[in-house]
This record gives C-alpha cells, sequence and structure tokens, in this order.
C-alpha cells in the first residue's frame, strides 16, 4: 500500500506535550531560523474553542516550547524527514474571539532576562573577544561555541548588557553571534561564505509569485580609511584599503595596524553585506538552515551562490511551505590587503611643550601653549567644503564636509587640527571615538578671528 506525504507535529511546552496537530488543536506553526541580529522565534496559532485554554491549559510567560517538525514519505516510501525548531522561551500571547483562537510567540534566549537587561559597567583587560565571550556563557550557564579567528582585547570599556555590548564587540571584528536558549554561538559570516552550497535551487522549483531579486550596487563600499589617535602614546595608527568614488571611514580604538586592519575591513564587509538580496520560497526544504549557502539556477545572469539570511517554515492545514531571505556573496576584503602604519606626533614647535598623556592634551596649559594658532579646544568653527584627513600626515583627505565643528583639543599639529562634530566630545575620552578628522589650520577660521 502506498502512504502519501503527510506532516506532524511535536510540540513540547515545560517538556510536556503540548496539544494536537495540524487540523486539530493548532491551526498553524511558523519557525524563523535567523543567521544574525535576530533570535530565532516560533508562533502557534490554536484553536481555542475548547475552554481548557482559558482555565488550566492557558501558557504562561517564561514557560518553554520545543516544537519539532516531521515528515514521512516525504520523497519516497518510508522516508521521514525532521526540522528540529530548538528552546524557545514564551514571551507573547494573544487571545481572540469570533473565531476563538490563541496565538503564542517564543524567542530563543536565555531565560535569564540579565543577559539582555542588567546594564554592567566593566573593563575588559588583556583578553579575547572568545575569552569574554566564554566568560558571559558562563555567568548565565550556556554553552558556549566559537567558529572563528580569536582576537586580542588589550583594553576594552562594556557599559551596557552582556547581550548588547558583546553583539557589538564581535561585529567591530567581522564575526556574529548568535543567541539560542541554551548556547551562544559566534562565527565568521565572511568565512561561512566560502564554505559550498548545500543545496541547488531551480526556478521551476520555485514557489509562483515568491521570488524577488533586488540590487543597491551603486551603494557598495569600494574602499576604505582607518583611524585612530592614541593620545597617551601619541600616535596615530593610519590604514586603508580599496579605492575609487565609495570609500568609508572608519574612527575606532585600535591597538597595532593588524588589530585596525581587521576591524576596517570588518567594517566594510558588514556595511556591503545584504546589498543584492534575494527572496523565494519553496514546497517545504529539510536541509537548508540560515548560515548556509545554496545555489540558484534557471534566472541566467541571477544564477549563481548566496548566503542564507533567514528561513521560515509554516505548517498550516494547507502543507509545510519554506521561505528563503538570502544576500548576494561579493569580493570581501581581507586584512592581508589593507596598508597601513604607525605615524608618531612630532614634537610642538610653536609651544616647546610635550604632552604625554590625554589630559595634557586637553588641559588648560595645552590651550594655552597652541594660542598662538589662534584654537581654543571647544570653540566653534564654520567649515566650508573642508577637507578632512584621517591622520596629521595623510596624504589625501577622506572626505570634505560644510558646517559647524569644534576644536577637539585646539593643538596644532603638522599644519592640522583635530576637529569633532559636537562640542560635548570635545577632549572626551576615548579620543578615537570623539575626533571626526584632521583640517587644515587655514580652513579653520573663527569668528573672532574674521
Amino acid at each position: 500500500m502506498i502512504r502519501a506525504r503527510s506532516l506532524a507535529l511535536d510540540v513540547r511546552y515545560n517538556n510536556a506535550p503540548f496539544a494536537g496537530q495540524v487540523g486539530g488543536e493548532i491551526e498553524s506553526l511558523t519557525y524563523i531560523d535567523s543567521a544574525a541580529d535576530n533570535s530565532d522565534s516560533i508562533d502557534i496559532t490554536l484553536d481555542a474553542q475548547d475552554g481548557k485554554w482559558l482555565r488550566g491549559w492557558l501558557p504562561e510567560k517564561g514557560a518553554t516550547l520545543r516544537p519539532r517538525i516531521r515528515g514521512y514519505n516525504w520523497e519516497a516510501q518510508g522516508d521521514r524527514r525532521i526540522i528540529e525548531c530548538g528552546l524557545f522561551v514564551l514571551d507573547d500571547m494573544s487571545f481572540s474571539d469570533a473565531p476563538t483562537t490563541l496565538q503564542i510567540g517564543g524567542v530563543s534566549k536565555p531565560s535569564d532576562s540579565d543577559f539582555s537587561e542588567l546594564e554592567r559597567e566593566t573593563i575588559w583587560k588583556n583578553t579575547s573577544i572568545k575569552r569574554i565571550g566564554e566568560t558571559i556563557a558562563g555567568r548565565y550557564g550556556l554553552a558556549f561555541t566559537y567558529d572563528a579567528d580569536d582576537y586580542d582585547i588589550e583594553c576594552d570599556e562594556q557599559d551596557g548588557t552582556d547581550s548588547g555590548y558583546y553583539n557589538q564587540l564581535c561585529k567591530n571584528y567581522g564575526l556574529i553571534l548568535k543567541v539560542y536558549a541554551r548556547r551562544l554561538w559566534v562565527y565568521d559570516r565572511e568565512r561561512y561564505k566560502e564554505k559550498r552550497a548545500v543545496k541547488t535551487f531551480h526556478r521551476t522549483q520555485i514557489r509562483p509569485g515568491s521570488f524577488a531579486y533586488t540590487t543597491t550596487l551603486s551603494g557598495t563600499y569600494t574602499g576604505g580609511y582607518f583611524n585612530y589617535t592614541d593620545a597617551d602614546k601619541d600616535i596615530d595608527i593610519v590604514c586603508s584599503v580599496g579605492g575609487g568614488t565609495h570609500t568609508k571611514s572608519v574612527n575606532r580604538r585600535a591597538t597595532s595596524v593588524y588589530d585596525a586592519s581587521v576591524q576596517l575591513c570588518a567594517e566594510l564587509n558588514n556595511a556591503n553585506h545584504g546589498t543584492v538580496r534575494l527572496r523565494f520560497g519553496v514546497d517545504g526544504d529539510w536541509l537548508v538552515s540560515a548560515g548556509n549557502c545554496i545555489n540558484l539556477a534557471g534566472y541566467g545572469k541571477l544564477d549563481g551562490k548566496y548566503f542564507v539570511d533567514k528561513v521560515t517554515h509554516k505548517v498550516s492545514a494547507s502543507g509545510l511551505t519554506t521561505d528563503f531571505e538570502c544576500s548576494g556573496i561579493g569580493t570581501a576584503f581581507h586584512y592581508w590587503d589593507v596598508g597601513g602604519k604607525i605615524e608618531y606626533h612630532e614634537p610642538e614647535e610653536d609651544s616647546g611643550v610635550d604632552y604625554d598623556s590625554a589630559y595634557a592634551t586637553t588641559s588648560p596649559a595645552a590651550n594655552a601653549a597652541s594660542s598662538a594658532a589662534g584654537a581654543e579646544a571647544g570653540a566653534s568653527v564654520a567649515l566650508t567644503n573642508a577637507p578632512f584627513y584621517v591622520a596629521s600626515t595623510s596624504a589625501s583627505p577622506a572626505c570634505h564636509k560644510s558646517g559647524t565643528y569644534y576644536f577637539y583639543d585646539g593643538i596644532l599639529i603638522n599644519g592640522r587640527y583635530r576637529m569633532t562634530n559636537t562640542a560635548a566630545r570635545c577632549g572626551k575620552l576615548p579620543v578615537g571615538k570623539n575626533v571626526t578628522g584632521w583640517v587644515p589650520a587655514s580652513y579653520c577660521i573663527t569668528e573672532k578671528e574674521g
């Protein structure tokens, strides 16, 4: 006897069986698997006409859900498939009448809310991205998986939640933090793009009306510049990669040219991810997960390899559908292609004063020493198409800007001033995060001088 293809759901609520099957109590189940940024999520719509759902069976926030989607005789007789959706914490519930339905939603995140809600002020010293992740995961009893190169962190300040801080730290180095209910996973997205495609989708397999391709190639960055001024060491760390007309400037703390190169490439690769987007659906897929690569065929010049950003599985009375959101895979920037150097500041001949700390460059004495140049820390100046350089000795400007800017410290180095775009940033540490760029003194004419 030939058995027809069929679906079944196995949903556990606090590790106990929950509800029935599609066509019975469960009207639909939607599972979203994300490769980055957003946690995985689950949404279940129930037929709640039975009064039990408003009494003892009413789900509670904070409970756990573990759904599985099962398929039988999918490709052949006896063929069994399964999608392990994972563990979710119930965080959303709604009830409506006529028709009487109960909708519950869960996210894949640690049950300890401190991970994403508790603000912390911590200084991380002489450690690495991997070790910081291990420490944070251990704090909540989570497993930790790290699939990327590790990067040393000499000193970094955390002022926020563990979730927000670690996610941003990973992004700064081109890494992706994926959060699960019982595990943190860090991976290198650009390296995953180099993996082989797990499946090829032909045009004939794609659900009619579901295909969409968009591109914003005009917004693709073709190069970038990195500049960090270490006021305590009195140096600039400067590097650049690529070129062209659409470049990105990065001003962030770095400890070496290598460190700056990694961060510059990460910033460019993150910005360029998603400039080519692909969306389509099929009638049920059991193989592809977010973070995989797939091939597209049958669309001519659109054919090729794509990175899967999101997979949405939906089970309903109509069956199983799977929708994909993907990004094109272009040429990535790599740290070994970056050129850079450390530039040592020359002594101030005008003042004869040596500045050996961040305080010295922003103190009243430092301002007085530069008074001959007509600049005062915090003073405003109206710039008109002024060139902004990433360092005091850079040969070419990174961009041109107009508007009101402020002298960061009033110190003249190589005929240029450090400028910032808000008065509140003047003299504020770290220097690299608060300086917009270096501007030639000839452009910095204050109202008093004018």
